[in-house]
């Protein structure tokens, strides 16, 4: 079995210098904003099949400026297509940077929960011998596998069997939760069968 798929280390200096980049990148767009549910669902959306009508629409527009209401105007239209363009480019990179760190997340919490539980196996096997400190070591960390009552209601909370909730180290940006991206990270592992009783 092969437990590490990734070994890698990243110093405080570079963790330091890619946190900065991000700031850099969100105090070169100071316009962004963030939109609240009800605002996203009331909102107008430009599916891939109107952006060919979107951006005819701004050359006509353009050339007939008389057709368009009294209270927009050709050159906010056109600001607002070249804006679009501009960030669906960024997003493209960005996205797929958020993917490969969310992805490399995944793996490595999985790498490192499956070796806490074989640590966690050998170290009960060894204290039913008798050893001392084994004995200490598994009843500190036997807290963190006791089972929850049965009919206990759990859908409200994220555990290590993919259960989800409302909250919990997700992707999701609509909810409360850690690492921006792109779906759930924790939730997805799924662990190999190793006996924590």
């Amino acid at each position: 079995m092969i437990l590490n798929k990734i070994s890698a280390e990243v110093p405080q200096e570079q963790e330091t210098q890619a946190l900065q980049y991000v700031k850099d990148i969100k105090s070169l767009l100071p316009f962004l904003i963030g939109l609240n549910m009800d605002e996203r669902i009331r909102m107008a959306k430009l599916s891939r099949g109107r952006v060919d009508m979107v951006d005819r629409s701004l050359i006509h527009a353009v050339t007939t400026p008389g057709y368009l209401p009294a209270y927009t105007s050709a050159a906010e239209f056109k600001k607002d297509v070249d804006l679009r363009n501009c960030l669906h480019r960024i997003a493209v990179e960005v996205n797929s940077l958020a993917d490969n760190i969310n992805d490399t997340l995944l793996q490595v919490e999985s790498e490192a929960y499956r070796t806490a539980r074989l640590f966690y196996k050998s170290v009960k096997a060894v204290a039913s011998e008798g050893a001392e400190d084994a004995e200490r070591i598994a009843k500190d960390l036997s807290y963190h596998f006791k089972r929850k009552p049965t009919g206990e209601n759990n859908t409200n909370n994220t555990d290590n069997t993919g259960n989800t909730g409302n909250t919990g180290n997700t992707g999701n940006t609509g909810n409360n939760g850690s690492a921006g991206n792109t779906g759930t990270i924790l939730n997805r592992i799924m662990e190999p069968s190793i006996d924590t009783k």
